[in-house]
């Protein structure tokens, strides 16, 4: 008979696995967490190491220390220190590093980030307060042990003021391996100093991430001497144009390198197309040989040089390229071309060029014949391995239905696809059809992501109930982006697309960068009422969104009741067959009595 003291048991017995705890609290808030450690001291622990894992407000993690309070001195702002800084109330002693030690050993990642505070200072009355520096130098004079966090394995170490980026320097040693820096020019003590310091305190750094506050020509020197102190390196993250040839052929040098990535260009860090204008690195063969991903900013024809070289890695399973120029579709076909042949591995592909504030945009557009058309993709129908694909263009492309068509059917193994989804608006030029959909939802059974440029201003005309077989639906796609696509009514492509989408899947719509296109199309002379409609699009996919769901949704149901009564009208076929093979049988056992008795009716 089930008890309540075996169900108390097992709810025991559940309570004290540490893995099922860790998981239940890495879903729980500070606060919850502070709750939970109260419990018992199993949970304390586990609680704790939650808690602790990632600090992102070093005040609060110091005043687990001793009191901080606000200093009342006043400091120029210029120096970095806002008025108000914060510092400890009184002397560290012996007795609070002990103490200390309980949180300090769960502190495996820190966080600080204060670049925001520098635009704080002007628009904010209540102005923000810094740790004062001297709590730096108390923490270095004042620990008891070798390192303030012994088992801090991440730093991202973003100042407000260039005098403030050494302050870092208190938290390093050999365990980090993961190292994010916000790098100023400062005189003195030089960026020179700063850097050699870092490089022997943490030299196993195996991951860093660099954030600069010029563009990378004023630092290259700077990343350089960086880059060859840390010799265990496996992954950089630099400025959209930060990776210069220079860098690129530094990097050449490290065996260990396995990604080379560029910051999220939303970040909008200072950077200048010059740097990469040349794109020609020195680099050996056999160089990167760990090498898996990929990323620089170049032009398309120095790009494709690259690709072409002897010592560029063929293993590369990422390839990411930023034009920093519009090319010829001679020169794009000629770049996947050169992809299909050297990187026959590659699983992931994008070719991007970012409409920011300093693009070159052509104006008037050019003609058709002068675009990207179906022929400069071609070569890229070959390369067997590559599930996805991004390409971002300034101008709508010279595409077809009919080239969509044959897009789709040459490449089955899509998984995901951006392809130019927000051209700048330009009147009058003829758009895919969302007809092209059903291209993609017959050919690419696994295609879950993906984006078009579309006009929705007409709608297909489909079957009219959902019974049709030959109607070819997505299986599997999460995500249709549209970015701000032609539509006039959203009513109707709801209904269109509730007939083809799986439920859950997601309309993503509007631009990737707002305002660096508004100032981009400024520049390029794009009519006013373009943008005011792009407004009243944005609108529209809006309301899609919203009511797609319901339409799905209420199609499925719709769907679903016209199976079972064709069930129902099955059954009574059935039941009728039946029902007249029994009158068959009897009207037959009629006719034999008639014909054994010799009786007639």
């Amino acid at each position: 008979m089930h008890s309540p003291s075996m169900d108390h048991r097992a709810i025991r017995s559940w309570a004290h696995i540490d893995e099922l705890l860790a998981m239940i609290f890495s879903y729980l808030d500070d606060r919850a967490l502070a709750r939970a450690a109260c419990v018992c001291k199993h949970w304390s622990e586990i609680a704790l190491d939650c808690l602790w894992f990632e600090v992102n407000d070093l005040k609060r993690v110091l005043s687990v220390l001793a009191p901080l309070t606000l200093k009342s001195e006043r400091v120029a702002v210029s120096t970095g220190r806002l008025p108000g800084a914060y510092a400890f109330k009184r002397s560290l002693l012996p007795a609070d590093w002990v103490r200390f030690q309980r949180y300090s050993v769960r502190v495996r990642r820190l966080r600080h980030d204060h670049r925001h505070l520098r635009s704080a200072v002007d628009r904010s009355a209540k102005r923000p307060a810094l740790i004062h520096s001297k709590v730096f130098d108390e923490l270095a004079a004042t620990c008891t042990t070798s390192d303030i966090f012994p088992n801090l394995q991440s730093l991202i170490w973003y100042p407000s003021a260039p005098e403030r980026q050494r302050l870092c320097l208190v938290f390093l040693h050999r365990r980090v391996k993961h190292l994010g820096l916000h790098l100023y020019r400062s005189e003195p003590p030089s960026l020179t100093d700063f850097i050699s310091q870092i490089c022997a305190r943490c030299p196993a750094i195996t991951n860093l991430d660099l954030c600069l506050e010029e563009h990378m020509g004023n630092f290259e020197d700077y990343a350089v001497v960086l880059l060859r102190g840390l010799p265990h390196l496996q992954g950089v993250s630099v400025p959209i144009y930060g990776l210069t040839p220079r860098l690129l052929t530094e990097l050449s040098r490290l065996n260990q390198v396995a990604t080379i990535n560029l910051t999220h260009p939303a970040r909008a860090e200072p950077g200048n197309r010059a740097d990469v204008a040349h794109f020609f690195p020195a680099i050996a063969n056999n160089a990167f040989p760990a090498l898996r991903n990929l990323s620089f900013s170049a032009q398309v024809e120095h790009a494709t040089q690259l690709l072409r070289s002897s010592f560029f890695p063929a293993q590369l399973t990422e390839l990411h390229l930023k034009a920093i120029v519009i090319a010829t579709p001679h020169a794009l076909q000629d770049l996947f071309s050169a992809i299909r042949d050297r990187c026959t591995s590659l699983v992931q592909l994008s070719v991007d060029y970012i409409i920011a504030p300093d693009a070159r945009l052509t104006s008037p557009p050019p003609p058709l014949h002068e675009r990207p058309n179906i022929a400069t993709f071609r070569p890229l129908f070959s390369a067997r391995c590559l599930r996805t694909f991004e390409f971002r263009w300034d101008y709508a492309l010279a595409i077809s239905d009919e080239d969509m068509e044959e897009y789709a059917s040459s490449w089955p193994s899509l998984e995901s696809l951006q392809f130019n989804p927000e051209p700048v608006p330009e009147p009058d030029v003829p758009g895919l059809n969302l007809h092209v959909l059903l291209s993609f939802a017959r050919y690419c059974p696994n295609i879950r992501h993906l984006g078009l440029h579309v006009d929705a201003r007409t709608i297909p005309n489909l079957a009219p109930t959902p019974r049709s077989q030959s109607l070819p639906r997505f299986r599997r796609l999460e995500t249709l982006a549209v970015g701000l696509s032609a539509i006039t009514k959203s009513e109707p492509v709801t209904l269109f697309l509730s007939q083809i989408l799986p439920l859950g899947c997601t309309i993503v719509f509007g631009l990737r960068w707002p305002d660096a296109f508004d100032i981009a199309m400024e520049h390029a002379l794009v009519p006013v009422c373009l943008r005011a409609e792009m407004s009243n699009n944005h609108v529209r996919w809006n309301e899609v969104s919203r009511m797609l769901p319901i339409a799905t949704k209420a199609r499925m149901e719709e769907k679903a009741h016209i199976e079972a009564l064709e069930r129902q009208m099955m059954e009574l076929e059935v039941s009728r067959k039946e029902d007249r093979q029994k009158l068959n049988w009897l009207e037959q056992e009629v006719q034999d009595l008639r014909g054994r008795t010799g009786r007639t009716p």
